[in-house]
């Protein structure tokens, strides 16, 4: 729990990729396995830049050479040498993930071939992993069936942010291709290779950026599809110059479709960007701004004044952007309004829909915050708020991270950090392009693992465990009163609990049980995160103890470990059972794990492997005394750390302070809060909902 040590930022990068390892073809036997080189962690370093202080970048904080943290652990920053030991700490699990990869598969690598993939995975995370992906199908078949350019092109197409082609990452890519191709550390992969990156025009196609050799003619040009339109060719987008293929390769280009007939299919989004003429005198090709206004003029969604401008800068109104925002998300024009305004049925639709309060909205011809947009914009398209580490400097709030992250706001970038100024009032360009991701963001697979294969955890795409229960929770059915969580569904008796260690100090277990707890854990000891390890017993457990049986309260216990070997554990078991000295309890004995990023933690760099054994050894031993054994974590613990596959004969008690849980995986308590108010304790206190009491 919180309380017993603070919860830090995971250090390493991913869930290992954990496939099933029976009945492996004897090559995958044969295969060795590697540890990154040094010349592989100074590749890693080029590329990641040394940063002395924390900084946020999608929605996760970083230090030094991209690990992950906490900023609050590293307030003065960190040295070279100090940034290099985390790097080397979070590289294991990404050397986990490709060793995985080739021991599943019986793949063959050589030292520099696994650097290039390690770095990739630090990078990319596990997505590149995926056996439907060219490259990762490319090393399960056999590189050698493929040409220079097609290795290239599997791995320099991880190069955007969204459909944005990022130079950095087009150099890194092309540098990895060319190590893993010739074994060469610093090599002239970025200028042996440029690419062409190709707008469709609402056309489909493999990959919308295509690497070519530098010098040479392009070739054959890809040709997307579009249902119910022909295909004429593509043009450059500066310049407007057809392309045939003939030209040689000397430089990135940027090309859009051109295509022909509306046909029987043809939809009001399938609208030709190519044949539009710029009317605005003050909107360049240059801007940022130019494809969303583009697009959404084309599409006679947004228009300019009669003097020819388009006034980027303009402020919106608020009746203006509900139309957009509500029109961009599906709904249907709400018809003539009576309320003497044209916007007012907009907003009663917003109010229906609890995007805005009644009578929060007063002026419709008024502004509207960034703030009230972006809760606008989530509620519309049903995006819940997510907890977790927020992207902006200047706010921490759940639906702009959860729009951050869907890639539907971005915030502007100033000195390092980034600012999303909730506010101020939103201006023409930034509501073209909220209304532009909004029209084009949908459901995807990924949204829901059990048809993809795979679960998506912020920045990671993890495989999906089949084996391990999914939780069967109806998110629509949580209503929280106060600081007491509802789960209205027939099919479940709940009980409200609660968790406590020494830091709630005395507390009057009367009046706790008087307000409607009905079940508590109690923190009966730890073991410290320093290098000694020491256990210790928690100063309040047995007044705890006393005082909730007294009362009536069920009774479970926790033990915060910090063990590194499969003998601590067993050592923390023994612990817990000599000091329950056979108490009779209702609840289980749980293992509570956590990440302690702190400098000299002793579990940084924990293998999954280890810490899945410690929590198994812990809750057999615990299991041989007569308790029920459960296991607490949190997402990322949960997602990153544990090999849930093993642990599926435990229960679960699961953490995340949020309005409803989001876990995938099934669990049978959810610690949804560490701020409730309970008569009885001061101060807050962890609460606790069980679906299914004891």
């Amino acid at each position: 729990m919180k309380k017993s040590a603070p919860i830090k930022k995971i250090i390493s990068m991913g869930l290992c990729l954990l496939l099933v390892l029976t009945l492996l073809p004897a090559a995958a036997l044969a295969v060795e396995t590697y540890t990154t080189s040094d010349e592989g962690v100074a590749f890693i370093k080029e590329f990641e830049g040394f940063k002395s202080m924390a900084y946020s970048d999608k929605g996760e904080w970083y230090i030094g050479y991209g690990t992950l943290c906490d900023p609050a652990d590293y307030p003065n920053g960190v040295s070279e040498e100090e940034a290099e030991r985390l790097l080397r700490e979070a590289v294991v699990t990404a050397e986990d993930l490709v060793n995985h990869l080739l021991i599943t598969y019986g793949i063959q690598v050589t030292q520099y071939q696994f650097d290039a993939m390690v770095d990739m995975t630090y990078n990319l995370g596990t997505q590149w992993l995926n056996p439907a992906h060219r490259f990762c199908s490319y090393l399960i078949s056999g590189v050698h069936q493929y040409t220079e350019a097609e290795i290239v092109n599997a791995i320099a197409t991880w190069c955007h942010q969204g459909t944005t082609v990022l130079e950095n990452l087009v150099t890194r890519r092309l540098r990895e291709a060319y190590l893993f191709l010739y074994g060469s550390y610093q090599n002239d992969g970025p200028q042996a290779y440029t690419y062409i990156h190709f707008d469709p025009g609402g056309g489909e196609m493999e990959s919308r950026t295509v690497f070519y050799p530098v010098g040479l003619p392009y070739g054959q040009l890809p040709q997307p599809t579009l249902r119910g339109r022909t295909f004429l060719g593509w043009h450059t987008t500066a310049g407007n110059v057809a392309l045939t293929g003939e030209e040689p390769a000397l430089s990135p280009l940027y090309a859009t479709a051109s295509w022909d007939g509306e046909g029987s299919g043809s939809t009001g989004s399938d609208v030709d960007l190519s044949a539009w003429v710029n009317p605005y005198s003050d909107v360049k090709t240059t801007d940022w701004f130019y494809d969303y206004v583009r697009e959404l003029s084309a599409k006679k969604i947004v228009g300019g004044y009669p003097d020819g401008t388009f006034q980027a800068a303009g402020q919106l109104k608020a009746g203006e952007a509900l139309k957009l925002i509500l029109t961009a998300a599906g709904y249907q024009d709400p018809g003539n309004t009576s309320s003497g305004h044209w916007a007012g049925n907009y907003l009663a639709l917003a109010e229906s829909l609890g995007c805005v309060a009644p009578g929060e909205i007063m002026d419709l011809d008024g502004t509207i915050s960034r703030l009230t947009i972006a809760r606008i914009t989530a509620i519309a398209l049903d995006i819940l708020p997510r907890e977790g580490a927020t992207p902006f400097a200047d706010i921490d709030d759940g639906y702009a991270l959860a729009l951050y992250e869907e890639g539907i706001l971005n915030g502007t970038a100033v000195g390092g950090q980034r600012f999303y100024y909730p506010f101020d009032g939103i201006n023409r360009a930034e509501m073209c392009a909220i209304v532009s991701r909004v029209s084009s963001w949908s459901y995807t697979p990924k949204n829901d693992p059990a048809q993809s294969g795979f679960i998506q955890y912020r920045d990671k795409t993890l495989p999906l465990l089949r084996s391990v229960p999914a939780a069967p929770y109806n998110r629509n059915l949580f209503v929280q009163n106060g600081s007491i969580m509802h789960y209205n569904d027939p099919a479940y008796v709940t009980a409200i609990g609660i968790d406590v260690s020494s830091h709630q100090g005395e507390i009057d277990w009367q009046k706790v049980a008087a307000s409607g707890v009905e079940f508590a854990f109690l923190r009966l000891g730890y073991r410290g995160y320093g290098s000694e390890g020491t256990i210790n017993l928690d100063s309040c457990f047995q007044k705890n103890l006393a005082g909730a049986r007294a009362a009536g309260i069920k009774i479970g216990v926790y033990f915060f470990s910090q063990a590194i070997t499969t003998a601590e554990a067993e050592e923390e078991a023994r612990f817990v059972l000599e000091n329950l000295n056979g108490a009779y309890l209702e609840y289980p004995v749980v293992y509570d794990w956590e990440v302690i990023s702190a400098s000299g933690a002793r579990t940084a760099g924990l293998s999954n492997t280890t810490l899945t054994d410690c929590a198994v050894t812990f809750c057999q031993s615990v299991a041989m005394a007569g308790y029920t054994p459960m296991i607490y974590y949190n997402l990322p613990v949960g997602y990153t750390h544990y090999q849930l596959d093993r642990l599926v004969g435990y229960d679960v008690w699961f953490a995340q302070y949020a309005s409803t849980p989001s876990m995938y995986y099934n669990y049978r308590i959810w610690q949804y809060s560490d701020k409730g108010s309970v008569p009885g304790i001061e101060g807050n206190v962890d609460m606790d909902l069980a679906f299914i009491p004891y």
